[in-house]
């Protein structure tokens, strides 16, 4: 695929058509499960929620539930962004949260028997649905000083030696958060990521049944969905908030890398460093 135009990732910059517009919410992966839970839950805060999935039938029964709009969006296609931009900006809408939380797993554990299919369409919806989604939205955020959540995973922490290529997925997107964290905070944008443990949701799939039989303790999706919205609300300002059976929702403290041995103080990289090979 050609590189997308600068146009398609950068649509939100053509501002709003009308004075008044309503408060509003997109939920990517919003046809069940996190997705349409959080739905519930903003729409119940009063924003109009924009329901988006790549379920068409899926994303428009979560809609219709919770007042909202929906739309068939694969969150790893580039030019899929644009239609976003022109659904809220087109419907008078303000974009207060974005909750990005398409997601999908592999459940394979040996590297020789990795589909190259299924690993690009993991990379696609777990990363490039998140960058591409920020690269559209941040300037509509920005307009509202709103927030950007990302339903990360436990496996963005640890290690996850059932589904490496997951976790590899989940560990760019923590690296996502805090790398960009405080730039777009100085634009006036939160940007947040969830971290739960093993989810009662349908992606468990066939793990269910020994899950089961282990008696695995398994988060709660209501307690997943608060979180989420917390964090899109601003009720919760962490950056990264992990949520475990039985718990409350506690912001993750993430340890210090050892420094040099230098004979004095290393001092702290800027924000913004022109490291690496660019092309013009």
């Amino acid at each position: 695929m050609e590189a997308p135009d600068e146009h398609v990732y950068l649509a939100g910059r053509r501002g709003r058509p009308t004075m008044n517009p309503r408060p509003a919410a997109l939920v990517t992966g919003g046809a069940g499960g996190i997705g349409r839970e959080a739905a519930r839950r903003l729409a119940g805060h009063g924003l109009h929620v924009v329901v988006a999935d790549i379920d068409r039938h899926g994303a428009q029964t979560t809609a219709a539930e919770v007042g909202g709009t929906a739309m068939p969006l694969d969150v790893g296609d580039p030019y899929a962004w644009r239609s976003v931009v022109d659904h809220i900006t087109g419907n008078g809408l303000a974009l207060n949260a974005a909750l990005f939380n398409a997601g999908v797993a592999l459940g394979e554990a040996e590297v020789l028997d990795l589909d190259l299919a299924s690993y690009r369409r993991a990379w696609s919806v777990n990363v490039d649905g998140v960058v591409f989604g920020l690269r559209a939205l941040v300037p509509l955020l920005e307009a509202e000083r709103g927030h950007a959540v990302v339903t990360a995973s436990l496996a963005g922490l640890t290690a996850v030696p059932f589904d490496p290529v997951y976790a590899m997925t989940k560990h760019a997107i923590i690296g996502l958060v805090r790398g960009y964290g405080p730039t777009l905070g100085n634009r006036g944008v939160g940007l947040h990521a969830v971290c739960p443990g093993l989810v009662d949701t349908a992606m468990l799939g066939a793990a269910r049944e020994e899950l089961d039989r282990l008696e695995f303790p398994l988060v709660r999706v209501p307690d997943v969905a608060a979180a989420l919205v917390d964090c899109a609300l601003g009720t919760d300002p962490s950056e990264v908030v992990v949520v475990q059976p039985g718990r409350a929702p506690l912001p993750y403290q993430f340890p210090g890398v050892p420094g040099g041995r230098t004979g004095k103080a290393m001092p702290a990289l800027p924000d913004l460093l022109p490291i690496g090979t660019r092309r013009d």
